[in-house]
């Protein structure tokens, strides 16, 4: 029989099932429950005839919904991926970084094995694990139009959740006191979080979702399009501004000089005249924010720098296997090292806490893969004829700089929606180097 109607076959055999069990559901459930599972049942469908639209859904809901159920939608939008695969009996293309990101998984597994809080590992290595399917997927499927989709997916969605964060600037909501730092911030009020709980995760979130703007706005021909990308790049911008996340401005900046040291070199000097200008124009609360940027009397300074001492102790006791995957076994050990009754969840340094969690070898592979999707990255720009790949890939490029120079100060893999965000971004790469790769 012809191997296509047998997978049509299958799929309508399966779409059949679920309607079954959907009559039933109505039969004896209330509409509401039912409503919902109509919905989810409508969405199950849609991701299995098109699989791509998983993806699409999972980079919505980031900001909006707990990430264990982003990973269940990824696992399922995987399942289907495979199943269409094997029934076409497609090949897949290797990229440069298979080998690295399969031992950087093997270790996770072991680093979750022999964890002092195996349970609590094992359920952050469930949702590590969507993340490596996910880059699976988008980096050896995913055709230019596809990949244009789910990048304007994530801008459109991050408009709303900046536009959010705004108002919520607006309104004076302070979210935790624990953010501002009155004796050295006087000026500060509040801090953006939005729908991600934290300003700095917001900051990380947005620097990504910015960069991401800037390169669909630069690519795009149409002048409509390119007028809302415009204002959705502003709009960002502005509430990373207000996230008052210092680490995040500085992110963002690196990321912008590298989009525009390959864009225009030419405007250089005006962005640095601009930037310098600006100084002197810049609401006060700014300005203060900016001063206290190794200021060790402000405290989250301090608070810092006794976080890394204490680190740095647990490391030399851990440093071959680690101390388990995720915060919890941090939590731990971490009283056991600590300074002063100084506590905290992470190392506050993404460098310090990956070494910490799964050993030093995790580490290693971990700076192995980004350097593999530099090198990867500058290919794709040395060769690639095509405007687009170009500057997703510059784009993603600075986003990964400006989130991993701000891991020097803060632990930048500690959301599970920043860790999917930053494997995206080496997804985007990859995606770009396999297009590049076939037009050649």
């Amino acid at each position: 029989m012809n191997l296509l109607l047998i997978t049509k076959q299958k799929g309508i055999g399966w779409i059949l099932t679920m309607g079954i069990l959907l009559g039933v559901s109505m039969y004896w459930l209330p509409i509401v429950p039912n409503l919902k599972i109509l919905v989810v049942f409508t969405a199950l469908c849609l991701i299995f005839w098109k699989t791509e639209l998983g993806l699409y859904g999972a980079i919505v809901a980031i900001p909006l919904v707990p990430f264990k159920y982003i990973s269940l939608l990824i696992f399922y939008t995987f399942a289907c991926y495979l199943l269409k695969k094997l029934y076409k009996k497609e090949s897949l293309r290797l990229t440069p970084i298979d080998g690295g990101l399969i031992i950087f998984f093997i270790i996770l597994v072991f680093s979750s094995i022999f964890s002092i809080t195996a349970k609590q590992s094992f359920q952050q290595l469930f949702m590590y694990t969507s993340i490596l399917l996910m880059v699976f997927i988008v980096s050896k499927d995913l055709d230019k139009r596809e990949l244009n989709i789910l990048l304007m997916c994530l801008v459109i969605t991050a408009t709303f959740v900046a536009l959010f964060g705004i108002y919520q600037y607006s309104t004076g909501d302070m979210g935790g006191h624990g953010w501002v730092d009155i004796k050295t911030n006087p000026n500060l009020k509040a801090r953006a979080y939005s729908t991600m709980d934290n300003p700095n995760i917001l900051a990380q979130y947005l620097v990504i979702a910015c960069s991401m703007s800037m390169a669909l706005f630069l690519d795009s021909k149409n002048k409509l399009r390119k007028l809302l990308l415009f204002l959705s790049t502003g709009i960002t911008f502005l509430c990373l501004l207000l996230t008052f996340s210092r680490g995040g401005w500085i992110a963002f900046f690196l990321a912008f000089s590298m989009i525009v040291l390959v864009e225009n070199k030419k405007i250089i000097p005006i962005g640095v005249l601009f930037g310098i200008v600006s100084l002197f124009f810049l609401p006060e609360v700014v300005i203060d924010r900016l001063k206290t940027i190794g200021n060790l009397e402000d405290s989250s300074n301090a608070y810092r720098f006794s976080i890394w001492v204490a680190a740095l102790r647990m490391l030399k006791d851990f440093w071959f296997s680690g101390v388990g995957l995720g915060y919890e076994a941090f939590m731990k050990a971490y009283p056991n090292y600590m300074l002063s009754g100084i506590k905290a969840a992470h190392a506050h340094n993404l460098y310090l806490q990956l070494a910490i969690e799964t050993g030093i070898f995790g580490l290693a592979i971990f700076l192995y893969n980004i350097v593999k999707t530099y090198t990867t990255g500058i290919m794709v720009l040395m060769k690639s004829v095509n405007s687009f790949q170009k500057k997703i890939t510059i784009a993603a490029m600075g986003a990964l700089s400006g989130l991993l120079s701000h891991g020097l100060v803060e632990h930048v893999l500690f959301d599970y929606r920043v860790i999917f965000l930053f494997w995206l971004m080496i997804a985007i790469i990859l995606a770009a180097y396999r297009q590049s790769d076939e037009i050649v």
